[in-house]
């Protein structure tokens, strides 16, 4: 996991892999006031967005999860949420298991610490990364968020 906001971006960069730097241009470039949550693609079949709304809810309420071929860019527009984080382990109880949505959701998960996401900041998960996003940090909030989906092989291929 890391976590940056946009206004620390042009110092901490250079610790990004450069197929996330094309996910931060994406977000500095797009007006998301204008659209309309759904699925936007950015690399058709490797790389897109899923431009969400959503309100925040008790963390109890929401099930760990992790990815098993893409890693998250989750990117705050607006409200506040909390993400509960730990390293998956391997001996998590799992709850279900979605291959084909490219989502394991589990149980409990042990170690788990909060990390608050306010406006303009994004946190990376990879897929080791358990996380447990939209949960409230001080009562309920309505949360707007652009998730960019980044593919594993984009880790390995050669960036233009």
């Amino acid at each position: 996991m890391m976590i940056c906001d946009l206004q620390d971006w042009a110092r901490e960069k250079h610790a990004f892999h450069p197929i996330i730097h094309q996910a931060i241009a994406f977000i500095e470039r797009t007006d998301f006031a204008t659209l309309q949550p759904g699925k936007i693609d950015i690399i058709p079949g490797k790389m897109f967005c899923l431009l969400q709304e959503m309100s925040t809810v008790p963390a109890l309420q929401m099930r760990p999860e992790s990815h098993f071929d893409y890693v998250d860019v989750q990117y705050l527009l607006q409200g506040e949420e909390t993400i509960g984080v730990a390293r998956r382990r391997g001996d998590e109880p799992v709850a279900e298991e979605r291959p084909h949505h490219d989502i394991v959701f589990y149980q409990q998960v042990q170690n788990e610490i909060a990390v608050p996401l306010l406006p303009g900041t994004f946190a990376v998960f990879f897929p080791h990364d358990l996380h447990r996003p939209c949960c409230q940090t001080h009562g309920e909030s309505f949360i707007r968020k652009a998730v960019i989906k980044i593919h594993l092989s984009l880790f390995t291929e050669p960036q233009s």
